[in-house]
């Protein structure tokens, strides 16, 4: 079971939130393993996302965000 499994769409936004920013900085810094490793964890909380009726995970995080 996924940590994720049990979580709220506020968690879910957040972490999405978290795992964009691992992506941004490891293009900076050109770190391809970590980078890969949020990838996949970013695409299973969007399937997360969707099963809870977020259809569009980015729109929902600047949704919260705004």
């Amino acid at each position: 079971m996924d940590s994720m499994d049990n979580s709220t769409p506020a968690e879910i936004t957040h972490r999405a939130e978290e795992l964009l920013w691992v992506i941004a900085r490891c293009d900076v810094e050109n770190v391809r393993s970590h980078r890969d490793t949020a990838l996949e964890q970013l695409r299973n909380l969007e399937l997360r996302a969707a099963a809870l009726n977020i259809p569009d995970l980015y729109a929902e995080l600047f949704r919260v965000r705004a």
